[in-house]
Order: C-alpha cells, then sequence, then structure tokens
C-alpha cells in the first residue's frame, strides 16, 4: 500500500533506457548564467555605443597623410 501524497516509482523495463530529463528550473540561481547574460548584455551595449565610430567608405582621408608628394624639382 503506498501512503497518501507519494509519488510511485515506474517500473523499469530491462533492457529499455529512459531519455535524460532536461531540468531548467534552477538554471536561475547558478552565478554562471548570470555571468553569461552579464557579459552579452556588455557586448551588446559596447556595440550600440560604438556603431557610429567606423570610418565610412569614401570619407575624407586624413589630414596628416598628404595624398601625393610633389615630384622632386631640379637643384639650383
Amino acid at each position: 500500500m503506498i501512503p497518501h501524497g507519494h509519488k510511485q516509482a515506474p517500473e523499469r523495463v530491462p533492457g529499455k533506457h529512459s531519455p535524460p530529463k532536461f531540468d531548467l528550473s534552477g538554471l536561475h540561481r547558478d552565478w554562471r548564467t548570470w555571468l553569461v547574460i552579464g557579459l552579452m548584455l556588455a557586448a551588446i551595449g559596447t556595440y550600440v555605443l560604438t556603431l557610429d565610430d567606423a570610418i565610412q567608405p569614401g570619407g575624407a582621408a586624413p589630414s596628416g597623410i598628404p595624398a601625393a608628394a610633389p615630384p622632386p624639382g631640379p637643384f639650383k
């Protein structure tokens, strides 16, 4: 006889294995989960904040580098 409120263990069939259960109930308590979420949010924030820092194609050349040096003239 089984007392009320207790679950009975399922019968096992020899040669058959039950697939392992994937349990996510304690995932929010794991410190590694919060570490990964924090790193992901930091990466997204860095991407969003640096989105306009890229050099656009066809933009002006930097002022410190001349486009071409003048040809050498005759010596006097």
